[in-house]
């Protein structure tokens, strides 16, 4: 149960959690869950170790027997369907093993972070949402996601039996491409894929009533590789906004509908939040991405984690966008969240990883005060 007594200097209860905070929840409710998980996840090990063997040794054979006989090569395809059938239960294992996770795990952190919290695995903030987010100069005609967390921060009444704000939040995974099709040389059809986001989504209830849009967006050479920002359509609309805080300007580049607007919305406190917020998770995530190995084991576990991105961190700067009362937050991370590599054990590190994921929703809306009192829309 969240601390009532810890409190912002304006009164209001934080929502997110601390590292402590986790820490009591997974030796409770999670280590054992994780633990007969993970067992499970050492069988499917061994069974795909089993499936290599059983592979290998005749794939072997039939290499050396080639150098004697080249009508050996025609059995290839045997090999390949062989392999397909015995690795067949591995796949099925695997991805159920992934089900029991989200639905054992990763559900009652979801509800542990809040309860007002609903998770579903299978679900994203669409794509018409990132599109009105206006912050990308082209329209993905290539977006999924996964892993949609949604709900709402605060409640009915407060601790003195006042009203209290609501704030309506919900994120997910997304992947947003821009697939350009062409024929090559021979005339066949072929695709180019850029990434323009790959990230975490946000979309949160700013509080405060207004028509327009202001963007915020890192400077050029902050910026993810690939795609410059504004649609086209509001291109031609938007002004440039000349801040005078120093240090936001040159982190990021604003524009928008309505020069009062911005200041509206970007006031000298809320700017200083914002610079905050994205500079702290920055430095946090680098600390962790550069922590080195200490035993072979641990090191060939870091490799396993790059491979698969569970770890990395993000170094990209955050884009924000305010239209019409609404507040858009897209974090790069260029990796999968929530995701399951058989590879890599099940423990405390992992689930810890999820946490922060979650978190970060939490601490946006106590550190950018997006449920401060003053700001309720009218």
């Amino acid at each position: 149960m969240k601390d009532m007594t810890t409190m912002d200097p304006y009164q209001l209860e934080r929502f997110s959690k601390t590292k402590e905070e986790f820490d009591a929840f997974y030796d409770e409710q999670l280590l054992e869950k994780v633990k007969a998980l993970d067992k499970e996840r050492q069988k499917t090990m061994q069974l795909a170790k089993t499936s290599v063997i059983k592979i290998a040794i005749p794939a072997i054979i039939a290499i050396i027997l080639y150098f004697f006989f080249s009508w050996m090569l025609a059995t290839i395809p045997i090999f390949v369907y062989y392999g397909r059938v015995l690795f067949k239960d591995v796949k099925i294992k695997r991805r159920e093993l992934e089900e029991r996770l989200k639905k054992e795990v990763v559900t009652d952190l979801v509800t542990f972070m809040n309860e007002h919290f609903t998770y579903k695995p299978n679900g994203f903030i669409p794509s018409r949402q990132f599109v009105h987010a206006n912050i990308f100069k082209d329209k993905p005609n290539r977006y999924k996601g996964d892993d949609l967390i949604s709900g709402y921060i605060g409640s009915d009444s407060d601790h003195a039996g006042a009203e209290s704000p609501r704030t309506d939040v919900s994120f997910s995974e997304i992947k947003a491409d821009k697939v350009t099709y062409y024929k090559d040389k021979d005339g066949k059809k072929s695709e180019q894929i850029t990434t323009m986001f790959r990230g975490l989504f946000f979309k949160a209830d700013f509080n405060k009533a207004f028509d327009g849009l202001t963007i915020v967006i890192p400077k050029e050479k902050k910026r993810s590789k690939g795609f410059a920002p504004y649609s086209k359509e509001e291109e031609n609309q938007l002004e440039y906004v000349d801040l005078e805080d120093m240090e936001f300007m040159d982190t990021f580049d604003v524009k928008t509908s309505d020069q009062v607007l911005a200041r509206y919305i970007l006031t000298p406190n809320f700017m200083n939040r914002l610079l905050e917020f994205s500079n702290r998770h920055s430095e946090e995530d680098l600390k962790q991405s550069i922590h080195q190995p200490t035993t072979i084991k641990e090191a060939i576990q870091a490799g396993f984690s790059e491979a698969s991105n569970q770890y990395s961190a993000y170094t990209d700067t955050p884009y924000f966008s305010f239209r019409n009362g609404t507040m858009y937050f897209l974090l790069p991370t260029q990796r999968d969240h929530f995701d399951f590599n058989i590879m890599i054990p099940l423990n405390k590190r992992l689930i810890y990883s999820y946490f922060k994921d979650i978190n970060i929703a939490l601490e946006m809306v106590d550190e950018l005060n997006l449920n401060l009192r003053i700001w309720t829309k009218q």
